[in-house]
């Protein structure tokens, strides 16, 4: 594969930052050596204002190692001209790397303009992101003006014991963390609702009940009695649960008429072997008495195993309720 001579060399940072090669040292922000990104993304950080427009200009490169290198640098400059890109990449950019980014380095341009965009990331989707706001709004000094806007920074740091002196106050921002894309704060959420046991907390028991994380809905059987919910209540909840196991139909409807497929379906190593001997069994009778008996006697035994697959299949889908 053919290199561009500063892939082959090690790269003078030094000289390039002397010389103020900004273009330079944002290539090699895709360099493949790690730290020779991170040097060269310090060396536009010290080349202060003079780059600014340079960076700015690239910020919707297509290599990602370059847009990060990029906002860590205006991050280092401190230019309040870089906050408004800086926070529509926080806004709406699809990738939570970027966003993460784009937060730490709006906590480093100063002032109060930032503050708002950052306070609307407390609630990004991305955990991540979350946490990075909510650095950068500790660097900037913010201080929450409400409850609320209190428990949405403790959830971004994951401080979980301090949401409990907010008392039933936090109650509505951890039933918005129940919804979380990551199974591990929704546990954390629901644990903090219990250990709050705020009745409002009901109001979670239907969706937690019925998350595809098997953690998520042990922690919620835990906690929910704590907030009141009856525990004849939780069976009801937790049979909605989604099913993501093999299917016991399709498991005995194979083995009904390609008897072994189905075990092949369940993912167990005999069916293959049982599909072969059957198969074989019924080409060599064939040849003996014709199709029609082979064939006959195949789908009785087959019938027998289709009903032995389908309360096999259905007792290892019953298993998800650890």
């Amino acid at each position: 594969m053919h290199l561009s001579p500063w892939f082959r060399a090690e790269p003078d940072i030094p000289s390039m930052k002397e010389a103020k090669d900004t273009q330079g040292l944002i290539r090699l922000l895709s360099h493949p050596d790690l730290d020779t990104q991170w040097k060269a993304a310090q060396a536009l950080g010290t080349l202060g204002g003079p780059a600014l427009d340079d960076l700015i200009r690239e910020l919707d490169h297509h290599d990602v190692s370059v847009r990060l290198g990029i906002i860590e640098a205006l991050g280092e400059i401190g230019d309040a001209g870089a906050a408004p890109p800086l926070q529509g990449i926080l806004a709406v950019d699809p990738g939570s790397e970027i966003r993460w980014a784009a937060a730490l380095a709006l906590g480093n341009l100063g002032g109060t303009g930032t503050i708002p965009s950052l306070m609307k990331a407390l609630r990004d989707p991305d955990k991540y992101v979350r946490f990075g706001a909510a650095t950068a709004l500790e660097r900037l000094a913010w201080e929450p003006g409400s409850d609320d806007e209190k428990a949405l920074l403790l959830i971004a740091r994951q401080e979980w014991p301090s949401l409990l002196s907010l008392g039933a106050r936090a109650t509505h921002p951890l039933l918005q963390a129940t919804r979380d894309r990551d199974p591990a704060i929704r546990a954390r959420a629901v644990d903090t609702l219990g250990e709050l046991g705020d009745a409002r907390g009901a109001e979670a028991c239907d969706l937690v009940l019925r998350d595809p994380d098997s953690e998520v809905r042990w922690r919620a059987t835990l906690a929910f009695p704590r907030c009141g919910i009856p525990l004849m209540h939780l069976p009801m909840g937790l049979v909605r649960r989604p099913r993501i196991g093999k299917s016991p139909f399709i498991a005995a409807l194979l083995n009904l008429f390609f008897l072994g497929l189905g075990y092949s379906y369940l993912d167990r190593w005999y069916g293959l072997v049982i599909f072969q001997v059957n198969l074989t069994a019924i080409v060599l009778a064939s040849l003996v008495w014709g199709p029609l008996l082979p064939y006959l006697a195949s789908y009785s035994l087959s019938a027998v195993f289709a009903v032995q697959t389908w309360f096999s299949a259905r007792g290892v889908a019953e298993e998800g309720m650890e």
